[in-house]
Order: structure tokens, then sequence, then C-alpha cells
């Protein structure tokens, strides 16, 4: 059977009109994206396209002949339908409270009141080199994220076929590249598939250091602001129905492993059918089973668990009043540039206080304590803080 990922041939090498004569939305016939009248070559073995969103309506006729089919629900992903809102701001006041709004808002307030912030989106054009350097820090965001997690990221696994193919489908405007930048550092990464009127968010992490700063939730805004001045219809979230997901989508979806029969002989149509029925038993059988299984296992109080990986808090960071400041011996104390604090996590700790006190990058002092090299000050105009920095403590799971 020949194993085809329907996504790879829609996304990544635009020949899907091989395998299909029309797609459109199952929730609206009338946003027809392909539909072509050429006849396709009838295929003589069996053929499973995994990662069919099943919010598509896709036929895979040849030859103007309905072939036996036979799908089985795999994942979960969700989607936003664009084309019910005016623009972003309709959007947000649909989905969220006027609280939560105001709070997203003010998020993107925040960082760019902190940093000199630009967004930037590669869409069409890009450099070599600019996309190089992107798509490695990329990498390293993702790697830096998991290893702090003390998880693996699958997706890494095919990185050089994913990179190596990003650049020109950016440059045919069939992926982009949206960037938040601190002055010239991308602090943030999203890589977007692009077909027709859809856009597909792939990948996206962000640097660690500013964690504080939800920048999660900013890029979800600039990203859909920016399929909306661009006309897209479709924001597919893709697989893993996450809370910051499932807030902003208007639907969720499952995705299907679809089997299409050879037009053979009986023994083919057996082996297609036989195939099918262990996909069924293991995504509708087994998988719920196991999540049962589990899910009782650990609710049994004397059962050995593995315990959780604990990741343990680097730095602790405090309030200084400007009258204990006043009563330090500042000769014990030298003032360093950010770039200076010589502590796992350091930029993490300064970029905090910088979160909480809502004071410019460009107007913080930072002074090192002589004494204890684990000690720094922090100054603003309007707020001073102390961190302490602490030895790592990891603990592992059995």
């Amino acid at each position: 059977m020949k194993n085809i990922s329907f996504l790879a041939e829609l996304l990544e090498r635009d020949n899907i009109a091989e395998h299909v004569t029309s797609i459109s939305l199952k929730d609206d016939p009338n946003s027809i994206y392909l539909r072509t009248e050429n006849e396709l070559q009838t295929s003589r073995e069996n053929v499973l396209y995994t990662n069919v969103p099943g919010y598509l309506r896709i036929s895979f006729s040849q030859n103007g002949q309905k072939r036996l089919e036979k799908s089985v629900a795999t994942f979960e992903g969700s989607y936003i339908d664009l084309k019910k809102y005016d623009n972003l701001d309709h959007l947000l006041k649909s989905k969220l409270s006027p609280k939560r709004v105001s709070r997203l808002r003010a998020y993107k307030r925040t960082l760019e009141k902190v940093f000199p912030i630009q967004y930037q989106y590669y869409y069409g054009e890009i450099q070599d080199h600019t996309y190089e350097k992107l798509m490695d820090t990329l990498k390293r965001m993702i790697n830096t994220r998991f290893d702090e997690k003390q998880m693996q990221y699958m997706g890494l696994f095919e990185w050089n076929r994913f990179k190596e193919h990003g650049k020109e489908l950016i440059r045919k405007k069939k992926a982009s590249l949206i960037v938040i930048y601190n002055d010239d550092e991308p602090i943030h990464i999203s890589f977007n598939y692009i077909w027709k009127e859809l856009v597909f968010g792939c990948v996206r992490s962000y640097n660690i250091d500013y964690s504080k700063f939800y920048l999660g939730y900013i890029d979800i805004m600039i990203q859909l602001q920016w399929c909306f001045e661009n006309g897209f219809e479709i924001y597919d979230l893709l697989r893993e129905n996450m809370e910051y997901k499932l807030r902003f989508s208007d639907q969720t979806y499952l995705y299907a492993c679809h089997i299409v029969f050879a037009d053979r002989g009986t023994l083919s149509k057996v082996s297609a059918f036989i195939s099918w029925l262990a996909l069924s038993l293991k995504f509708d059988v087994y998988y719920p089973f196991m999540s049962v299984l589990r899910t009782i296992y650990h609710r049994i109080p004397f059962m050995p668990k593995r315990k959780k990986k604990q990741i343990q808090l680097m730095y602790q960071l405090e309030k200084l009043s400007k009258e204990q400041w006043a009563r330090t011996d500042k000769g014990k104390f030298s003032q360093i540039q950010i770039n200076s604090v010589n502590q796992p996590h350091g930029k993490r700790a300064v970029y905090h206080f910088l979160y909480l006190s809502k004071e410019k990058l460009e107007h913080l002092k930072i002074y090192t304590s002589l004494d204890d090299e684990h000690t720094i000050i922090l100054e603003c105009p309007n707020n001073l803080g102390k961190v302490t920095f602490k030895n790592r403590v990891e603990k592992h799971g059995k």
C-alpha cells in the first residue's frame, strides 16, 4: 500500500491536484479551493492518505468514477474561520470577555513599552542569510524550551527536510515567517504554510528569556491581523487542541487516515480492508482503552508512579525600596551591562523585573555584588529590585 501525507502533498510539494479533483469546506460548500476537470490516473495499488483535515470536503474520484474509500479518525485539530469576522477586533470581542481582550492588548503594549519592538513579515521575499539565521534561531528556541521541560520535540527529526523547502515556499508565497524582534534580536518566530486562502500554523517558538511577556498571545494576535489584511479565510491551528488554541478557534475537527482502494481484484480489496480495520482498532479501540487504563492506574494510591519532573525556580526576585538602596554600601557593587550578567537565566530575571515594573530597558541600571556573585540589584527611575540566583537542583523521574 502506498502511504502519502495529504498535508505534505498540499503544502510542501503543491501537487495535490495529482491526487484529488476537488477541495472545499464542509461547512461552506461555496468555499471551493480546488476543482479540476482533469482525469486522474487510476492507481493500480491501494493508497493510504494520512493527515487529512476533517473540515475539508475532498474528492478522490478518478476518471470520473467514485472509488471505494474508508476513513479512520485519528487526532484532534482546530481552526479559525476568518470569514465570520470583519477584523481582529471583531474576532477578539466575539471570542473573549472584555477583561481578557483588554489584558491581551496590555501584554502587547507592555512589550512595546519595555523594548524597541518590531514586527516583520517574510512573505514573497527573504534573503538567504536572513532565512538561515531565522531558521537556526527557531530550532535553537525549540531545543531550549523542550530541554527545560525535559521533553523531546519530534518535529526536529525532519527539521532538515522542513528547512530545505521553506525558503522557496516563502518566495512563492506558499509560506511565511512572522517574527517579533527586540531591536535586531528575534524573540518569537512563527512559520506558516499557505495554500490558496488557507493559512496553516506550523511551527512557532520563542526565546525563554522573555517568558513573562506572553509572546505566544502577542504572536497569535499579530498573525491574525496579518491574515485579515491579506484576505485569508481560514487559519488552521493544526494538531493538539491546547488551551490557547481552543480560546481562539471556531471549530475543532478530527484528522483522518483515508484509504482509497485500487481498482483491482478481490485480494487487493481484502488487503486494503484489513489495513483499514487495523487502523480502526488502533485509534478507535486501543488508544481510548489505554487512556482509560492510565486514568484508572493513576487513581490507585498504592501503585508506583513516575515522579513528575520539576523545573526549579532559578532565581528569587524581590522588591527593593529606595530607602533600602540608599542605606546600601554602593562601594560593594559594580555597575554592569545586561550581557555581563554571568548567571544562567540572568536575562530572564532582568526581563521579569522589567515586565513587572513596566519600565524601558534603556533606563535600566544593573549592579552586581562584589561580595556575592549570586546577587544583582536592578534600578529603574521608579522601581528597584533585587535578584538572588540559586544553585540548580534538578529532580528527575525514576
